[in-house]
């Protein structure tokens, strides 16, 4: 996959999900379906952070998780991907150590929202298997 489809509507609703939660790490699913080798991205779900620190990372409950894609699998969409927020981070919307290191499945979409002094940055990445060990390659955002 190298691009993914995300309505602007939803691209807002992610944006002001890290809004609503500066200076703690939002996070959310991103849920659709992929469409010749491309994402397209029909609905945005926020999710509690419940990392033990929500202002230096995001975990996602793996019940919630469970849940949204029991509800979805009905419409033939699952999740594609997910969001995360880097709030006043030097990274900016660059994947962190700790991002890569929690890539648990090469098919899931990441992107992460730089927020710093009112500027909001936008990026979307997919993980990319090199030498035993995953990375994150951005991708474009249509």
């Amino acid at each position: 996959m190298n691009n993914i489809k995300i309505p602007n509507i939803i691209k807002n609703e992610i944006i002001n999900n890290a809004r609503k939660n500066y200076p703690k790490e939002c996070c959310g699913l991103l849920i659709g379906y992929i469409e010749a080798n491309k994402l397209i991205c029909k609905v945005s779900i926020s999710t509690k952070n419940i990392a033990a620190n929500p202002y230096l990372f995001f975990e996602i409950d793996p019940q919630e998780i469970i849940n949204i894609q029991k509800l979805y699998r009905k419409n033939k969409m699952s999740i594609i991907g997910h969001y995360h927020s880097h709030p006043d981070s030097p990274l900016g919307t660059k994947p962190s150590q700790r991002d890569i290191r929690s890539i648990h499945d090469a098919n899931m979409c990441w992107i992460i929202v730089g927020i710093r002094d009112k500027v909001i940055d936008f990026s979307a990445y997919m993980p990319i298997l090199i030498k035993k060990n995953y990375d994150l390659k951005k991708i474009t955002v249509n």
